[in-house]
């Protein structure tokens, strides 16, 4: 069996928020990886935690729990979270888990 990998990457830090990158698969084993690092994040005090997901090449959905768990816990600490370049396939499945009435979807 192999592990698939997350890679997350502050990309940007100034008065419009905070830009974080994720690139590879985010499923059940790598959302764990990378959930506690978001999480910190979130109560930074950045008026917003930009995720740029363009780099996503996979997401199922414990993928997106984290995003909507994370959209909470933004909302608590008056952060906001915007989600850019989220892949269609992505798009389509927080569709059908009904994610997208709470997750805010940028396009850039």
């Amino acid at each position: 069996m192999t592990t698939a990998l997350i890679d997350l990457r502050t990309i940007a830090r100034d008065d419009r928020g905070l830009g974080v990158t994720l690139s590879g698969e985010l499923d059940f084993f790598t959302a764990e990886q990378v959930e506690l690092r978001l999480h910190e994040l979130a109560r930074a005090g950045h008026r917003n935690l930009i995720l740029d997901l363009r780099r996503l090449t996979f997401c199922d959905s414990a993928g997106i729990d984290l995003f909507v768990r994370l959209n909470r816990r933004c909302r608590a600490s008056g952060t906001r979270l915007l989600l850019c370049d989220v892949p269609p396939p992505v798009v389509k499945s927080m569709r059908v888990l009904g994610a997208d009435r709470d997750l805010r979807l940028v396009v850039t």
